[in-house]
């Protein structure tokens, strides 16, 4: 029995050019710290404390205090830095919606499975605060969704593809992992699932992860990939067909 659905975002959820829009966020972001921090050292290190989190070992620090302790190790941050990045997301990062946009058939999914009663849950890796994450979310034209959870930095202490971060949403949630279809497009951070015992579907073509510059950790050499077993849709069309043909939508 299917009680919740995970869904990934960018790529799955939100048809992005994720490498573009990095590129132009993190340039505009670090032209909120010019005045205490060189703009291309700050955009060196957000990539450095972001891999640094993901690897962190201990379940105890959020992603996001992870980041920071990283961050202000290395280049010391102004006390006003958690206002200037909530300032940037509330005011300028809603202008670099045109790098993404709806994914054909994933609405309807997630109305169908809503309203089966199946929760749905939006399970991107933690890497942002929730605020840019709905607003992605809105570029995905999914801001009204009642999401069940909404996995983001400042509250999810791991990150896909190590299988706490699974396991993590499962307990928010109530559900047990083999209750749980993560439905996302990358192998290794989105198929990780399936080393907790939950079910795995990807859909679209396989890019390769965006998030390979920081899956480089030597932390990350004991993460199994999955052996390529995965079965992958070509669109959630197909997929949606396939629930509704198991009694699952």
């Amino acid at each position: 029995m299917v009680k919740a659905l995970l869904c990934d975002l960018d790529g799955t959820l939100l048809d992005i050019d994720f490498n573009g829009f990095m590129k132009e966020y993190l340039r505009d972001v670090s032209r909120r710290f010019a005045d205490c921090i060189p703009p291309e050292r700050f955009q060196r290190q957000i990539m450095v404390s972001m891999a640094a989190a993901v690897a962190k070992p201990d379940n105890e620090r959020t992603m996001l205090q992870a980041f920071l302790d990283d961050f202000g190790r290395a280049l010391p941050l102004p006390e006003d830095a958690l206002a200037r990045f909530e300032d940037y997301y509330k005011t300028d990062f809603p202008r670099l919606s045109y790098w993404g946009r709806p994914v054909p058939g994933a609405r309807e999914l997630i109305e169908a499975a809503l309203a089966r009663g199946i929760d749905v849950v939006v399970a991107t890796a933690p890497f942002y605060p929730e605020l840019p994450v709905r607003e992605r979310l809105r570029w995905a034209g999914l801001d009204d969704v009642p999401f069940r959870f909404i996995s983001s930095s400042e509250v999810m202490r791991r990150s896909k593809p190590f299988p706490e971060y699974y396991l993590e949403i499962a307990e928010r949630i109530g559900a047990r992992p083999e209750e749980c279809l993560m439905i996302g497009d990358e192998t290794i951070m989105d198929g990780a699932a399936a080393r907790v015992g939950m079910r795995v579907a990807l859909v679209g073509p396989d890019r390769g992860s965006f998030s390979s510059s920081l899956l480089e950790s030597p932390a990350l050499k004991d993460v199994a990939v999955p052996d390529g077993s995965l079965p992958r849709y070509a669109n959630f069309g197909e997929l949606r067909s396939r629930l509704q043909q198991e009694g699952i939508l």
